[in-house]
């Protein structure tokens, strides 16, 4: 009997369905093992994040609880400070999908640095790194120990002694006379002039751009709507912080004779400070106080003071002191005083910046196309996220976080030690600082 066997082929239809189907399995599979090697490269981003906070809170445990800072230190910044505190620091300073080096400031995909040593970041060379630092976790982060907008002038014919571990700054230019001693930097927006018997520790660096302190009047704004101050008169010659730490004059303050404080708090002056005798009095040694004043501050006495003195228009010091804070004016500061300046870590009553406390859930290091960032909750979506703010604005700093780096997130380390990935739209509803107001964005 004959046997019959079917030996039909697939037909040309057969063929290409089932290499339809194979290349859309092997689009699948591809795709998957494409986005399980960027999973795999976010785990070693959180895990970098995870290590630097790490070494910034042991640098805090030996800094009186300071966390690290731009600036800080001769031709530092926090990379270097928290070097000794991460043996792996340059692997750890690098995501892996920004590993690839720009030449100055980066991207999504490019890490900043190294920059041109005769360019205006010359402390930058030799570094490369794909994270950036929020400034406002150490209240002195941007805030050197002097800061003014106006011409910084020190000296004449007095002596003056300033210990710092930061800088003195002026968005404007610095000039030096007299017996003057700078233990730190000497940083300008502009010129650095020094004569007389002049001497400084650390490095003087003129022209530099975005040299600005804070807003003193953001700062006054911002504790007279927050925090109740109690009105009490310009001429009061007793400043009594035990019922509340804040207090304000409405007006000048022009006090005549000795001024007795009592207890630590900030004082609010709308006017002019004018003091010509002993502050505080005689006796009463230093004073745990803040001066926050729209006009200018005007010493000619004895000041002893432990705290921030903020001027919103010029700071004039012609007497003796022995300061110890910061000093920042919206002005001008001239000091042809004498005396101690002395750098410290801020008290607990110190506003600093508007708010810069110390929060559990607040961003340490993330994503970032510069070495640091002071975002506001205003500050508008980068047009462009794959760039970020290219321009590093001084106004507009959530644009140096905001970029597509992991599919359409960052990853954020905060101060309790954790590290996390956050969608772009919701980095304005995390506590960069004490004074951020959460934002609806929407992020493109």
């Amino acid at each position: 009997m004959k046997m019959h066997h079917n030996q039909r082929g697939f037909s040309l239809t057969e063929l290409l369905v089932a290499l339809a189907i194979v290349t859309v399995l092997a689009a699948i599979l591809i795709a998957g093992l494409a986005r399980a090697r960027e999973y795999a490269r976010i785990a070693t981003c959180l895990s970098n994040l995870h290590q630097l906070s790490l070494a910034a809170l042991s640098y805090a445990q030996h800094n009186q609880g300071a966390l690290p800072s731009d600036y800080k230190m001769s031709g530092g910044y926090w990379y270097k400070e928290i070097a000794a505190y991460d043996n792996s620091i340059a692997a750890n300073s690098i995501c892996p999908d920004a590993a690839t080096s720009s030449h100055g400031v980066g991207s999504s995909s490019t890490a900043w640095g190294p920059v041109n040593p005769d360019g205006p970041y010359p402390w930058l060379q030799g570094t490369t790194a794909s994270y950036g630092l929020n400034n406002y976790v150490n209240p002195g982060g941007t805030i050197p120990g002097i800061a003014s907008v106006g011409e910084l002038t020190l000296g004449g014919n007095q002596t003056y002694q300033q210990i710092a571990q930061g800088a003195l700054t002026s968005a404007t230019g610095i000039t030096t006379g007299g017996d003057v001693s700078v233990y730190g930097n000497l940083e300008a927006g502009g010129s650095i002039t020094t004569s007389g018997n002049f001497y400084i520790s650390g490095t003087e660096t003129p022209n530099m751009p975005d040299l600005q302190p804070p807003s003193v009047n953001n700062i006054f704004q911002t504790i007279q709507n927050t925090e109740n101050p109690t009105v009490i008169s310009g001429s009061s010659t007793v400043i009594n912080f035990n019922n509340n730490p804040y207090q304000i004059i409405n007006g000048d303050f022009a006090p005549n004779g000795q001024i007795q404080i009592i207890g630590s708090g900030t004082l609010l002056v709308s006017g002019s400070i004018y003091v010509d005798s002993w502050f505080p009095a005689n006796g009463m040694g230093t004073a745990n106080i803040n001066l926050v004043c729209l006009g200018s501050i005007n010493f000619s006495g004895q000041v002893n003071v432990n705290g921030g003195i903020y001027a919103g228009t010029g700071l004039n010091l012609s007497g003796k002191y022995n300061l110890g804070g910061v000093l920042v004016s919206d002005g001008a500061l001239s000091d042809t005083g004498s005396g101690m300046y002395t750098q410290k870590p801020p008290p607990s009553f110190d506003p600093r910046s508007g708010g810069r406390d110390l929060l559990d859930s607040q961003p340490l290091f993330a994503d970032c196309i510069w070495v640091d960032g002071s975002p506001a909750a205003t500050d508008a979506v980068p047009t462009n996220t794959q760039l970020g703010d290219q321009s590093l604005n001084a106004n507009d700093q959530m644009g140096r976080f905001c970029i597509n780096r992991h599919l359409g997130q960052i990853n954020v380390s905060f101060t309790d030690g954790s590290a996390h990935t956050v969608p772009l739209a919701q980095l304005w509803q995390l506590n960069w600082s004490g004074s951020f107001r959460a934002q609806n964005v929407v992020v493109p």
